[in-house]
């Protein structure tokens, strides 16, 4: 090829990545999430449209993830859905998660901390074995050992950062599962058991998460466990088999 036809990495059209916030916050608060996030993104392998969303709590989050994931005309196949109280402490994260997408094309799912196990108990973190790395306002939170490879592979994740390539899924968001609290297992369960492709839990993205999860174990958690226990209970005890067999 000549100099004058090739391009320069600048002139290369990138892919597109979008991340999906859900938020009560508003006004400067609201503007404040775009700008930290923003903050550590530095875009170099894709362009990235942020999607701030502000919900008052009427608006359930398999609703919105849901007509995210299958509105054709946002362009890109990786979604990104998380809260709005993260505080990523390692710029490039949004590179990261095109990275392992790219270099694992049997994953449709990523997350950062998550379990390769679950039952009618309903608690992914009270599992033996769970993974990742989290940073809470009472301390570290190591749901196992930084990993020594990019993921590792779970059945479920947790809902503060989930990573999709909705090329590579066949299930959405249930909206069945009302409010706040199951989305995410329920959304993981379903494309784990159709088996499409692998759910994965990585390290390499580090977070501060400043919420403690206290809403979990209550009234409205324990109804929507109820109803992801009655759906899949046919299907429980579930556990990812690894390859040394364990």
């Amino acid at each position: 090829m000549s100099k004058n036809k090739q391009k320069t990495d600048d002139q290369v059209e990138k892919p597109w990545m979008t991340i999906v916030i859900s938020s009560k916050k508003v006004g400067s608060e609201l503007e404040d999430v775009v700008k930290r996030y923003r903050g550590t993104m530095t875009c170099k392998n894709v362009n990235t449209k942020v999607f701030l969303f502000n919900n008052d709590g009427s608006l359930g989050l398999t609703k919105l993830y849901g007509e995210f994931l299958k509105n054709e005309s946002i362009p890109g196949s990786i979604m990104i859905f998380c809260h709005d109280d993260l505080t990523f402490l390692r710029e490039g994260w949004d590179d990261e998660v095109y990275r392992l997408f790219k270099d694992n094309p049997e994953y449709g799912i990523i997350g950062v901390a998550g379990s390769a196990e679950f039952d009618e108990r309903g608690a992914w973190w009270m599992y033996k074995d769970i993974y990742g790395v989290v940073l809470h306002p009472n301390g570290l939170t190591r749901f196992s050992p930084l990993l020594k490879k990019d993921l590792e592979e779970v059945c479920v994740i947790d809902g503060l950062f989930m990573a999709v390539n909705r090329e590579r899924i066949s299930k959405n968001f249930d909206p069945d599962i009302k409010g706040f609290h199951f989305y995410d297992i329920d959304f993981c369960l379903a494309n784990y058991l159709d088996g499409k492709s692998k759910i994965g839990v990585t390290t390499n993205i580090r977070i501060k998460h400043d919420s403690e999860g206290s809403s979990a174990l209550s009234e409205s958690w324990a109804k929507n466990r109820q109803q992801v226990a009655l759906k899949y209970k046919e299907y429980f005890p579930i556990k990812v088999k690894k390859k040394n067999g364990k």
